[in-house]
């Protein structure tokens, strides 16, 4: 069973920038403001566990393909949603997330509790979710295209993309 809970909020002086498409990717300008968020919570069971440490080596995935946005906006965005679910429990086969909407681009990112782990987001979210982010797409500070980070308890994403998809 699966369940999902979607907020929308709107931000007060949003504008989005210009987007270049390069060979099927596209590329977002530093300055964009987004324009909506959509946050959820989806659960794989119904079952929680208690509380346990997060451990292990801390590997990171880079996706290498798709999307293509500047560093700016993705710090922005990373920084918006830790501040927002800081002190959340997230058990064992929850994902919460949020999707950053800049109009011509979004910004997914979540995080998972795996392996049996449950634990409350503290402030290792903006370093966990700044893996992919400054450890793919090395070539420069821009044309990140996300991944994810998994250790044994847990797997945080952050993911741009466009046009109604991930990608």
């Amino acid at each position: 069973m699966k369940l999902s809970i979607v907020v929308l909020a709107l931000a007060a002086s949003a504008y989005a920038s210009v987007v270049a498409r390069v060979e099927g990717e596209v590329t977002v300008a530093a300055s964009a403001k987004w324009l909506s968020i959509e946050e959820g919570i989806s659960y794989k069971n119904g079952s929680t566990v208690s509380l346990a440490p997060r451990a292990g080596t801390e590997v990171v995935h880079c996706y290498g393909t798709g999307t293509k946005a500047d560093r700016a906006p993705i710090i922005s965005v990373i920084d918006d949603w830790c501040g927002r679910v800081f002190g959340t429990t997230v058990n064992n086969g929850q994902t919460i997330w949020a999707r950053y909407d800049y109009g011509t681009f979004t910004i997914l990112v979540s995080a998972e509790a795996i392996n049996g782990c449950s634990w409350v987001v503290d402030g290792n979210c903006n370093r966990l979710l700044r893996l992919p982010t400054d450890r793919c797409n090395t070539n420069g500070e821009n044309g990140k295209q996300g991944g994810f980070e998994t250790d044994l308890c847990g797997q945080w994403r952050m993911d741009p993309g466009c046009c109604g998809s991930d990608f």
